[in-house]
């Protein structure tokens, strides 16, 4: 049996990087998919691989910054699935990595519109279904990083985001929590394709700063996207983190440790 056998999961940017390593870990324990993303060439190819996994899956192209599409979205999984069980908010358009004097107000905007802004409304969109389930409840996982916790150069747009996203989670978990409903945030570190394949047109000042981030652990190694953060996130979906709510949790070996 899977850690995730009968649920449904929603989740946001499955076409490629941590969104689709995601849906193929919860595939393989037994969940139903719906997932999205702009690209509907890579998000076919991650349905292909949750389907030969087992899965039954929905993937629609979305711009998670249109309301709109999000609500046929979400419209869509509950008529195909019936309900909604896990919802990972797990997509962000990130602007390029630069100086808070070089950054402007339009990268801002994107960043917040494809984070903190989706996370919102997927949030609302999705509570009718998420609310009042039996035993463990439903789980919302919404992705943040270290690099807000820790105000990472070059990336205000980001952090600023991702931190948005940290403090809107807690107020939700509390809310909601009255409705069996657990709210959590990840931070994760690992190398993705599209990271990787990004590297290459960086500056090499920038370039240097990101991939030692990578290695800048314990370990001493990049973490990998499917064998080290997915399983995480599988663990927030499953019935196992039951009683965990309005945490914010770092798959990143050991990159952040505090108290």
């Amino acid at each position: 049996m899977g850690k995730l056998d009968g649920k449904i999961v929603l989740l946001t940017g499955a076409s490629s990087g941590l969104g689709k390593q995601q849906a193929i870990r919860m595939a393989e324990e037994g969940a139903s998919l719906a997932i999205c993303a702009r690209t509907e060439s890579k998000l076919s190819a991650t349905r292909k691989l949750c389907e030969d996994r087992g899965a039954e899956v929905l993937a629609m192209p979305t711009d998670i910054m249109d309301h709109d599409a999000l609500s046929t979205f979400v419209a869509a999984t509950v008529e195909k699935f019936g309900t909604i069980d896990v919802l990972v908010n797990n997509a962000h358009t990130i602007t390029v990595p630069a100086p808070f004097l070089e950054k402007t107000i339009d990268d801002l905007d994107v960043e917040m519109r494809s984070s903190v802004y989706a996370y919102w409304h997927l949030m609302k969109l999705c509570f009718p279904y998420l609310r009042d389930k039996p035993g463990a409840g439903s789980s919302i996982i919404n992705f943040a990083s270290e690099a807000g916790v820790m105000g990472d150069a070059l990336y205000a747009p980001y952090a600023a985001s991702k931190e948005a996203v940290r403090g809107l989670s807690r107020v939700v978990a509390r809310e909601w929590g009255q409705y069996r409903i657990r709210v959590n945030t990840l931070c994760p570190n690992g190398m993705t394709d599209n990271i990787s394949g990004g590297l290459d047109w960086m500056e090499p000042q920038t370039r240097e700063h990101i991939e030692k981030s990578f290695v800048n652990n314990p370990f001493g190694r990049v973490g990998n996207p499917y064998e080290d953060v997915a399983p995480v996130t599988v663990f927030l979906a499953s019935d196992d983190s039951r009683w965990i709510t309005g945490q914010n949790l770092h798959a990143d070996g050991g990159g952040l440790i505090n108290a």
